[in-house]
């Protein structure tokens, strides 16, 4: 069996490394008086970029190296997820008079949004397509000052000591780290964000200098975890949702993106249909921006995994462990006492032969894809606080690598806490509403979950440590 993922004060994943990283800062806190009003967005929505499904399949391979309808009962090994899907990245328009226009990557993990800034650090300038946003080119952009509320406590205590040179009176020297792969620093600033029709001055955002990594040519990362520099919490939207669709949704459309992965905000972050459960949202003391929720139980084929420990999943009045959400992690992570459990009921369901998948993509149970074609892969639920059932179908748990002629399984054992990640909530729309605390899931409307045979997935490792140079 693979070694498994420690999870240490942070849970920051590269897929299938073993990492135990650090927060070294607190999330920034503001005053009430650094809550500006703001022109209300009551709902708003945008789908992912249609060009990046090129860039997927080399990427989600890296990754995992790193870190139908038609046969619904059968769940057969030839459903598994395979080929490219795009992932969740997003236009934002940002400047006036004229807005430009930046990608990013949604991580529900950060609570910052950042953009690749001109004039970039030679040699760190991310490449193409990633766009540069040009602050020159903005009459409402501002760096943001460093006596501001919205600096971060830290930075504000360093920029102040700095006073008398240039940069002194800015927020300045961030740095924001994705696992290993990747990384980006700069200062922070404010200007205009437009969505739709709306216009709202005064969003704090990173102006990157120096990047470095693979974004699968975003040009930064729209965060919107709990803090208070997300873009949730700047705009003051008590609710957002996403829907990580299987990329049949979009090999039957046009290529502009029109049945790509989406995220709703707002008023537009509801259900869309009757098969709706909801489940508490929990937070942790020790990282309340990160969202939680309560895993009871799972069940493979109908049966309850009476084996795992009882607690094995509890957040700890410490705010160690629990269960965290990703939007950015493909392999799902799960304590090692119930991944044990899982893992061989799943691999005494299939009953072949295990063939040694570490040296093509570092997951533990792999079998030869050949072999699996015919063979029904026993049915995963995932049992929420509540009674809410999660069913899964082989495509959110088992990928199939054409290059090696392995499918393996992507669920991984963690110590210390566990990571849903993307291919598990994949053809799942995704509700969270941050304001009531709780957590609505359903299947995609239109999409049957043993439909799904290639997944959307994200594209960098789980969260961004905010650090001082």
């Amino acid at each position: 069996m693979g070694g498994s993922i420690a999870i240490s004060t942070m849970l920051l994943l590269a897929a299938a490394s073993l990492l135990s990283l650090h927060l070294l800062l607190p999330p920034p806190v503001a005053s009430a008086a650094a809550v500006r009003a703001r022109p209300k967005v009551g709902g708003y929505s945008a789908k992912s970029r249609p060009w990046v499904s090129k860039l997927v399949a080399r990427f989600l391979k890296k990754q995992l190296r790193n870190s139908g309808n038609k046969q619904q009962q059968q769940q057969l090994g030839g459903e598994a997820a395979s080929g490219d899907a795009p992932p969740l990245v997003i236009n934002i328009s940002v400047g006036t008079p004229v807005a430009q226009t930046f990608s990013g990557l949604v991580d529900i993990t950060s609570y910052v949004v950042w953009t690749q800034c001109a004039p970039c650090a030679a040699g760190g300038c991310l490449p193409p397509p990633a766009t540069t946003f040009r602050p020159n080119d903005s009459a409402t952009f501002s760096p943001l000052a460093c006596s501001s509320d919205m600096c971060v406590p830290v930075l504000r205590e360093t920029c102040g000591r700095a006073a008398a040179n240039a940069t002194g009176t800015r927020c300045d020297s961030y740095s924001l780290r994705y696992g290993s792969a990747a990384n980006t620093s700069g200062y922070l600033a404010t200007d205009t964000f437009t969505f739709g029709s709306t216009a709202v001055p005064g969003v704090v955002f990173g102006c990157g200098d120096t990047s470095y990594g693979d974004f699968a040519g975003a040009s930064g990362v729209i965060g919107i975890g709990r803090g208070n520099l997300s873009l949730i919490s700047q705009l003051q939207f008590g609710k957002f949702s996403y829907q990580l669709l299987p990329p049949e949704a979009t090999d039957s459309k046009s290529d502009d993106g029109s049945a790509d992965s989406v995220i709703r905000f707002g008023d537009e972050a509801v259900p869309k249909t009757k098969r709706a459960r909801s489940t508490p949202l929990l937070s942790s003391t020790l990282y309340p921006d990160f969202y939680y929720v309560n895993l009871t139980g799972i069940r493979v084929d109908g049966n309850k995994m009476d084996a795992i420990p009882a607690g094995t999943f509890d957040l700890k009045a410490n705010g160690s462990g629990g269960v965290i959400l990703s939007s950015t992690t493909p392999v799902t992570y799960l304590e090692e006492a119930a991944y044990d459990v899982v893992r061989a009921a799943v691999a005494s369901k299939i009953n072949l032969p295990t063939v040694n998948g570490s040296a093509a993509l570092e997951l533990d149970l792999c079998y030869n894809a050949s072999s699996m074609a015919k063979v029904k892969v026993p049915k995963l639920t995932l049992v929420f606080d509540g009674g809410a059932d999660m069913d899964l179908s082989a495509a959110n748990y088992f990928y199939i690598d054409n290059d090696s002629g392995l499918e393996c399984l992507t669920i991984m054992p963690s110590q210390g806490g566990s990571v849903l990640g993307t291919l598990l909530q994949t053809g799942t729309n995704m509700i969270y509403d941050v304001d009531a605390a709780r957590l609505t899931f359903e299947t995609a409307a239109g999409f049957a979950p043993a439909a799904v045979s290639r997944m959307t997935t994200m594209l960098v490792p789980l969260v961004a440590l905010l650090l001082l140079f």
